[in-house]
């Protein structure tokens, strides 16, 4: 896999720190200090040594493959036994933990690949237990405890429906789904990527929103469809509910409330009244000008892959929007530019540590899909308290080139770790929680590859290497899952394997023994099993 580096940026040290690690993953003979606790810790104080991860349970049906579907792991109906629901394909399975392997509890069968990851939640709390739902292509399916299908699904509307996730956009109190589509619809001089969807089967009021007039949009609404999980849901105006921040194959992004009501841009953008209508240049004066001085030198951001996050960098007690694009310049003609971090308010202005989105400028692979159903890198955010000592959340992410980086909330770099020099090895994204029970969190990410080599990695909250262990196959695209898995009290790693090989293998679940369930940041692909991206204030 090649070497894996480590440096700490200069702004933190007085010199950069570089540690290198064989190819073996061998103890770095400097590792960076690790920052204090930012959980309580477990009972009895936990350890400072994070035990490896042993293959407890491996699960399987099979031949359908994984696309970026992270798992969930919930006692859906209420009686005890933990279900692991993971989607394999058009197929929808939920498994129990049984001795080193692993029984089905039920399966749906959908119309076409479920992309995104499935949704867990309490959509009817009139009904017992939680409810499961996917997006399959053009359309929702929504599922009881017991896989019996919810009335009013599926619901169909335009493929293909990459994003799925649930919150309370309306105020009423109940969760709708949201779901944004690669295939935008044209109608009224409009277009429209975003649908909400009651957990009857029927459409909010006011969607969808640029088409039917709710957003009020102008000429200057420039929406087109988004490709990998483009959604987050949470609250950016204060007012207790979930907005949806949607983003694009271009270089703007959509924002609306729950009535479907676009927000507006400040007045500071010329000739923008919405906020779908400001360009995400990198140089802020020229995002305010909407247009580039020289289009082969200025950059812009693009967000097809953006998988965006929301959470309260500042501490106002409101959400700002987080998202990580490619970078290219405006012609388009050289797209390998990396990646940037974009912090922004409702209004599409920026907090002052964000003027100028850090710029990781690296490419090695990950822009572009590799082939073979094995797609590009997804461009998300893991928003996790790493140092209680920096104000503020930390942003955690991987760059095109090959790393793992940390920011901190004022966009001051904290550290960077290179797991690859391979252009066909990527990861899909980064979950964290305590697993010495010390209140220290770690941090987990699979890789995959067009081969094979892909592996599971265990990383301390300062990015130094503790375990890395080999997967089968061409590894796992989705974003693994830190949850107990078998009900014992200790925290187990589910990871969802691109390969589904027939009656052989398509899950496998690591246990880590001396975890517990203390202190679970972003445990799971998007944050959280409503999969909106949301971390909520403190």
């Amino acid at each position: 896999m090649g070497m894996l580096a480590r440096t700490l940026s200069a702004r933190t040290l007085v010199a950069p720190l570089v540690t290198l690690l064989a190819c073996g993953g061998t103890t770095p003979s400097d590792p960076l200090p690790l920052p204090a606790p930012s959980c309580a810790p477990a009972t009895g104080g936990g350890s400072s040594t994070v035990a490896e991860p042993t293959l407890l349970a491996t699960l399987a049906d099979r031949y359908q493959e994984a696309w970026l579907a992270s798992p969930a792991v919930a006692d859906l109906d209420g009686d005890g036994t933990i279900e692991i629901v993971v989607p394999r394909d058009e197929l929808l399975l939920v498994w129990h933990v049984s001795g080193a392997a692993g029984t089905v509890a039920w399966r749906a069968t959908t119309g076409g690949r479920i992309w995104s990851s499935p949704v867990v939640a309490d959509l009817l709390p009139s009904r017992p237990g939680l409810e499961v739902a996917v997006a399959s292509r053009d359309m929702i399916y929504a599922f009881g405890a017991d896989g019996t299908a919810l009335p009013g699904f599926p619901f169909t509307w335009r493929d293909e429906l990459r994003s799925l996730a649930a919150g309370d956009v309306d105020g009423d109190g109940a969760l709708e789904l949201v779901a944004v589509t690669s295939t935008p619809l044209e109608a009224n001089a409009q277009r429209d990527i975003v649908i909400a969807v009651e957990a009857n089967g029927s459409i909010v009021s006011g969607f969808p929103p640029n088409t039917g007039g709710s957003a009020g949009c102008d000429a200057a609404c420039y929406v087109t469809g988004g490709y990998d999980q483009n959604l987050a849901l949470g609250d950016v105006d204060g007012d207790g509910r979930s907005d949806i921040f949607a983003t694009q194959d271009n270089s703007y992004n959509s924002l609306h409330d729950g009535t479907g009501r676009a927000f507006d841009a400040a007045p500071i953008f010329d000739g923008r009244t919405k906020f779908s209508g400001i360009r995400f240049m990198l140089d802020y004066a020229l995002a305010q000008q909407g247009y580039s001085d020289n289009e082969d030198v200025d950059s812009q951001g693009h967000f097809t892959n953006t998988a965006p996050a929301i959470a309260d960098l500042d501490g106002d007690g409101v959400g700002e929007l987080i998202a990580l694009g490619s970078v290219q310049n405006v012609a388009q003609s050289d797209r390998e530019r990396g990646v940037a971090l974009w912090v922004t308010r409702k209004d599409g202005t920026r907090p002052d540590a964000w003027v100028a989105p850090p710029h990781v400028p690296g490419f090695l692979s990950g822009l572009w899909d590799y082939g073979d159903n094995i797609v590009g890198i997804t461009n998300q955010v893991s928003v996790v308290e790493l140092y209680p000592d920096h104000p503020g959340p930390e942003l955690v992410f991987a760059g095109f080139d090959g790393a793992i980086h940390a920011f901190d909330a004022q966009a001051q770099p904290l550290w960077s770790t290179t797991y690859t020099t391979r252009a066909d090895v990527a990861t899909g994204g980064v979950v964290a929680a305590d697993l010495s029970g010390d209140g220290v969190p770690e941090l987990v990410f699979a890789t995959y590859t067009t081969t094979s080599g892909g592996e599971l990695f265990v990383l301390d909250a300062a990015g130094n290497l503790l375990h890395r262990l080999p997967l089968p196959g061409r590894g796992a695209m989705p974003v693994p899952t830190i949850a107990d898995a078998d009900g014992d009290g200790v925290l187990d790693i589910v990871v969802s394997l691109k390969d589904g090989e027939d009656r052989v293998r398509q899950v496998l679940v690591y246990s880590v023994a001396g975890s517990s369930a203390n202190c679970m940041l972003w445990p799971t692909g998007r944050g959280n099993y409503r999969r909106d991206g949301y971390l909520p204030p403190p």
